[in-house]
């Protein structure tokens, strides 16, 4: 004879047990629809490519979107560096000389 605890944790367990079950059905229906649409899409632009192809529908001009123009980091400028003017050496004072 099981005593009433233990039927009691054997019922909320097939409790839990049911949602979880539901909870991976929906699961498991969203993922076979979002299969099945990404399916039919994939499948009319096949169709559409064949027809292209084949001649049979009217060939349209797609309008190619301009690529965004990239554009480049802003260009940082390095402040200069202020370096003193260079100095020339003094000329040294010197005599004229004279011829004798």
């Amino acid at each position: 004879m099981t005593t009433s605890y233990k039927i009691k944790l054997q019922e909320e367990l097939k409790a839990m047990k049911r949602l979880e079950r539901a909870a991976e059905r929906a699961a498991a229906e969203a993922a076979e629809m979002e299969a099945q649409a990404k399916k039919a899409a994939t499948d009319a632009r096949i169709a559409e490519k064949l027809a292209r192809l084949s001649g049979d529908a009217p060939v349209e001009q797609v309008a190619e979107p301009e690529p965004a123009p990239v554009e480049e980091p802003p260009v940082e400028e390095k402040p200069k560096k202020k370096t003193a003017a260079k100095k020339t050496p003094a000329k040294k004072a010197t005599t004229k000389r004279t011829k004798k």
